[in-house]
């Protein structure tokens, strides 16, 4: 009787967890699907001129801080192909002749940085 009521026990407290494993997949997939694809990736403007303290240098990359020509390429590119970034910069009122470069954040946004 003893084993029994431990196993009733043990079923009955995994149950939930169970159960909240496979709501938690099905809402995260739901999530992800329906997100409107013309929204776009978010988009945060950062001014390196804002970042000159030797308490911020570190804020902003040195590819950012001090960019080559191949940097500035590429952010051009990157403004040119998402037009989620180029309305974002027209709704700030940044010309796209300012950007440095464009970099990836680790959610899927854009980070832009500006001169």
């Amino acid at each position: 009787m003893k084993k029994f009521l431990a196993l009733v026990l043990a079923a009955a407290l995994m149950a939930p967890v169970g159960a909240g494993l496979a709501t938690g997949t099905a809402y995260a997939q739901k999530a992800r699907t329906s997100r409107d694809a013309s929204t776009g990736p978010r988009v945060t403007v950062i001014y390196v001129r804002d970042y000159v303290g030797p308490d911020e240098i570190d804020d902003v990359p040195r590819t950012y801080r001090f960019p080559s020509a191949q940097t500035r390429a590429k952010g051009q590119a990157e403004i040119r192909n998402v037009p989620n970034i180029r309305a974002a910069l027209q709704k700030r009122g940044i010309p796209a002749y300012r950007v440095i470069g464009v970099q990836t954040a680790f959610n899927g946004g854009k980070i832009v940085y500006v001169e």
